[in-house]
């Protein structure tokens, strides 16, 4: 082969080394919480300068260190970048069971470098280890690839299984033609496409794994800027976001879709007498009693102030009638108790159905709003239908 091993290891010393250093410092942009897998990937890394060392002293150092400790430290490298993908995705990290699998190669390894030295045997029960690591990693990443699109976590998974082919070459190659003598020294096509993909490979799961930690804190920005922080409905932007989806749908598939705009009568004169803490849980009260009338596919978001709104696929506008009814029936019998008083909750409701062919979420709201007002002037605490457009 064109290429030296020791090159291939000096590379992978120095890729680590830099990679240690671009995690760290991505992982100060991230909440503590989000910290500890990165942690973990981190530590993985560190061990892998200190193994390509060792393996690359073969004859300079005992073999016991050179072969067992050298590769027990790349194989627990790899153990751990397991448990960090696995943590991350939220499923059982298995600690000993990888640790476990580790402890086993190196033995084994001791066995075949001391005992009896064989240096194919050596090769399979470290291929069979990175294959058993790698494969752990790809199966907690396989979820993703379920959905289209470029992602994260996609591209790592498919870097891991392409580690898990690499070591099935290698330990394919080695149970064909088994050599009792040898080193990494003298590496073969499937040996050097290994070390060049522990060396250099390693650096391209890393940036996989930082792009997921990216990812996700860009969905958890999403999500905090979709969802109303005080009632825990949809937030503006994300009631639009997911109504114009909902009205698209509905129009593609020829089916109804109802809006309620929803406005608490006496907003205001709980927050001058009662005080704005007052306010904010009579929101928090008609939230979480909108949310049990709704069904699951239906959407709950507020406008802003005192006005929500309910988006109901697949209804017309007479069960959104009821619908509205049912809710603000249940709003004037669960009171809400405010330092022991009882506070009524009138609501003023307007229902409006989008027609056919629709998908304009503001023009639907805005037929609402106007059955809302017509419920207002009449006295509040009733349900008007908006008017045929």
């Amino acid at each position: 082969m064109g290429l030296d091993v020791r090159s291939v290891m000096v590379v992978g010393v120095l890729l680590s080394a830099l990679t240690v250093v671009l995690l760290t410092q991505a992982g100060r942009s991230f909440p503590i919480e989000r910290r500890r897998h990165l942690r973990m990937w981190s530590v993985a890394l560190v061990m892998q300068p200190f193994a390509w060392l060792l393996l690359a002293a073969r004859g300079s150092v005992p073999d016991l260190a050179s072969i067992a400790l050298g590769n027990g430290l790349l194989l627990f490298g790899f153990a751990e970048m397991c448990r960090a993908v696995r943590g991350f995705r939220g499923l059982p990290e298995r600690r000993w069971l990888w640790w476990g699998a580790v402890l086993v190669a190196v033995a084994l390894l001791v066995l075949f470098a001391e005992v009896w030295p064989h240096y194919s045997a050596r090769v399979l029960v470290n291929s069979s280890t990175a294959m058993i690591l790698f494969t752990g990693m790809a199966l907690a990443l396989a979820p993703a690839f379920r959905f289209g699109g470029f992602s994260a976590a996609r591209f790592t998974g498919a870097f891991a299984a392409f580690g898990v082919m690499v070591a099935a070459w290698r330990f394919i190659e080695h149970s064909l033609a088994m050599r009792p003598d040898g080193s990494l020294l003298e590496a073969g096509p499937s040996d050097l496409m290994v070390f060049m993909y522990a060396c250099v490979g390693v650096t391209f799961l890393s940036l996989g794994f930082i792009l997921m930690h990216t990812e996700r804190a860009y969905d958890d920005l999403r999500r905090l800027a979709s969802v109303d922080a005080l009632t825990g409905v949809l937030a503006r932007s994300g009631l639009v976001e997911q109504g114009d989806r909902l009205l698209s749908e509905a129009r593609r598939h020829q089916r109804p879709v109802s809006a309620l705009l929803i406005d608490l009568d006496r907003f205001k004169g709980v927050n001058d007498s009662l005080g704005h803490e007052a306010g904010d849980r009579l929101l928090q009260h008609l939230a979480e009693r909108a949310r049990r009338v709704l069904r699951g596919e239906d959407l709950l978001g507020r406008l802003g102030g005192d006005e929500f709104v309910a988006l109901l696929p697949s209804t017309d506008a007479a069960g959104a009638r009821i619908v509205a009814e049912r809710l603000r029936e249940a709003l004037a019998v669960e009171h809400l108790r405010v330092h022991g008083m009882e506070v009524p909750v009138p609501l003023s409701i307007g229902v409006a159905q989008a027609g056919p062919g629709e998908d304009n979420l503001d023009a639907l709201l805005q037929r609402a709003d106007q059955a809302m007002y017509r419920a207002k002037r009449a006295g509040g605490d009733r349900v008007e239908m908006a008017l045929a457009n």
